[in-house]
């Protein structure tokens, strides 16, 4: 009970010592939820990877060891393969392209402390390098950082963080195969 408490104080401190902007931000990422981001380290040529029909997920790993919550990786590994079938970018046969990846910085923390974290810093952050890798030749074609963020102190924990990161890499393949995807969210931030 007590815990509560302090933390509707706490809320309460920052929000009257930081003005209504800090409301407006916090109203904005609640409803937006997890963000995803990417930055190109090989950049894909769009022919080459539109030359692949069908996608393949490789489950991610960790280079970080306990650092990083098996709840995250497993989160990490269910929803990157979800957004990469949701965003009809592939078809079911093919040539096959294989999306293979590595959590290399992790950022977050649960309970009280980590919802005062995201609304007074930026919040949880899970980092992967991620290849994309021609599953008949092992080469890799692509490769790219990539990102989930999630700023919100409502909207926060390792399903939105993971949901991040797959729009993350669905954003950079459809910008390199030029899709024009409906969800704004897809758009490069």
């Amino acid at each position: 009970m007590w815990h509560r408490l302090v933390f509707v104080a706490l809320l309460g401190s920052v929000a009257a010592n930081s003005g209504c902007s800090m409301a407006v931000k916090q109203a904005y990422y609640g409803v937006r939820g997890s963000s995803g981001k990417f930055y190109e380290i090989k950049v894909v040529d769009a022919d080459v990877l539109g030359q692949y029909e069908t996608v393949r997920f490789d489950p991610f790993t960790n280079e970080l060891g306990d650092h990083v919550p098996q709840k995250i990786i497993d989160r990490v590994n269910e929803s990157v393969p979800e957004a990469l079938q949701d965003s009809e970018l592939f078809s079911d046969s093919g040539k096959e392209l294989v999306v293979q990846g590595r959590i290399v910085h992790y950022t977050g923390k649960s309970g009280l402390f980590g919802a005062v974290g995201s609304v007074l810093s930026a919040g949880e952050q899970c980092v992967c390098r991620v290849q994309l890798v021609d599953s008949a030749s092992q080469s890799v074609i692509g490769e790219a950082v990539c990102w989930g963020e999630v700023k919100s102190a409502v909207r926060r924990g390792s399903n939105e963080l993971a949901q991040g990161l797959g729009k993350g890499i669905v954003k950079w393949l459809a910008e390199r195969m030029n899709s024009d995807i409906e969800d704004e969210e897809v758009v490069k931030d």
